[in-house]
């Protein structure tokens, strides 16, 4: 499981996104019990598909890395065919965790944290549990966040007029794995397409 705190913080991109963000506020005699059952949905998912998949994706790459010492081509063609298979299992996934229009929200985002608007303000340096669905292979992710700020936009729509910023304290290494490739798949889009890439501060993330 991934902790920060303080300076061991890492930098990472940050890009302008569009998620499904689930969040609720955890008292803080709670976060221990939160934190835990992130840990523990670590150790539950042994022996189960996922963790078959994640062990099977870590082996290939570890073999195709050794390939392409030998032969680049071959390697290039073991990515491709990679990339073709995630396609159709991020579209099986889609299917089976459709997204209405109306759960969407606009974020920026980062591997160190998230800041979106909302309807009602959070206290500073409170904690935050945060489940994430990212567009579109509908991987999901959980974290525990501490609220760096939350400040009233007076030109925010009257409906969701506070800017809530978040830095992950504690979130699944595979988690966090899938975080930092989204957004590095994202900026990429982004550049390629000549947009800009960041927006609302993420500031220390």
């Amino acid at each position: 499981m991934m902790q920060y705190a303080g300076s061991d913080r890492r930098e990472f991109f940050r890009i302008n996104d569009t998620v499904v963000v689930d969040y609720k506020v955890i008292q803080r005699e709670n976060v221990a019990n939160v934190a835990r059952r992130i840990a523990q949905s670590t150790d539950d998912d042994e022996g189960n598909e996922k963790a078959q998949l994640r062990a099977i994706q870590n082996a290939f790459s570890h073999l195709v890395d050794q390939i392409n010492h030998h032969d680049r081509e071959i390697a290039r063609a073991l990515r491709m065919l990679d990339d073709k298979i995630n396609l159709v299992s991020q579209s099986i996934q889609r299917y089976h965790n459709p997204v209405s229009p109306d759960d969407l929200t606009e974020a920026n985002l980062s591997g160190g944290g998230i800041a979106f608007m909302v309807a009602e303000p959070v206290e500073i340096r409170g904690h935050v549990e945060l489940h994430l669905q990212l567009l579109p292979t509908a991987n999901t992710v959980h974290a525990l966040a501490t609220v760096v700020s939350c400040e009233k936009i007076l030109s925010a729509p009257p409906e969701k007029p506070y800017h809530l910023r978040m830095a992950f304290t504690h979130m699944d290494e595979q988690d966090r794995n899938q975080l930092v490739k989204h957004t590095l798949n994202r900026q990429a889009e982004m550049l390629r397409g000549g947009l800009p890439s960041e927006g609302m501060s993420l500031r220390e993330f």
